[in-house]
């Protein structure tokens, strides 16, 4: 008789298994994925780790800095704080793809985490009039950078700890200060 239990509740369980499972991770919806404004900031070999550290601060339509440096409006506000590159590229980052880890290696960028208390690496912010609404962390994915004329061309494809996938593009100036 317990030989019939097990078997009606091993069916039961694969009757309930969903069949309809997505085959490729679903995407962040309804988030803004163009970024028209830019913040590009050098920090030198900032950790001593040999490598040269950038930062990428990048903004959709509807935010802009204030005269403090604050972001007002309401958007998105993707943020990279800590892209390493060779130690000879001091001027700006080398073209080339980027890939996200947690460690200081040539053309790699770190993955968003907590850290004392703050958010750092790669992530998202969504704003509504001046105020954060939600912080999304990336934790994988990729960066391209590229330069046609005077324009940088980035191209981000960025994962959440689900496998969500985020893709956002930024074409223009890039002045690095």
């Amino acid at each position: 008789m317990r030989v019939y239990l097990y078997i009606v509740i091993l069916v039961l369980a694969v009757a309930c298994t969903p069949h309809n499972r997505p085959s490729h991770p679903s995407t962040i919806q309804q988030v803004d994925s163009v970024y028209t404004k830019s913040d590009f900031r050098t920090y030198g070999d900032y950790y001593k780790s040999g490598h040269q550290v950038y930062a990428i601060d990048l903004l959709s339509d509807g935010l802009d800095y204030d005269s403090l440096g604050h972001i007002v409006g309401t958007g998105c506000n993707l943020y990279l704080s800590d892209i390493f590159a060779p130690k000879d590229s001091t001027l700006r980052l080398p073209a080339g793809t980027y890939e996200m880890d947690s460690a200081a290696k040539d053309m790699h960028f770190l993955r968003g985490m907590y850290f004392d208390g703050s958010i750092t690496g790669t992530y998202l912010l969504q704003i509504q009039n001046g105020q954060m609404q939600r912080i999304t962390l990336f934790t994988g994915g990729r960066m391209t950078v590229d330069y046609v004329e005077n324009n940088v061309v980035l191209d981000f494809e960025l994962y959440l700890a689900d496998s969500t996938r985020y893709h956002a593009t930024y074409t223009g100036p890039a002045m690095y200060r």
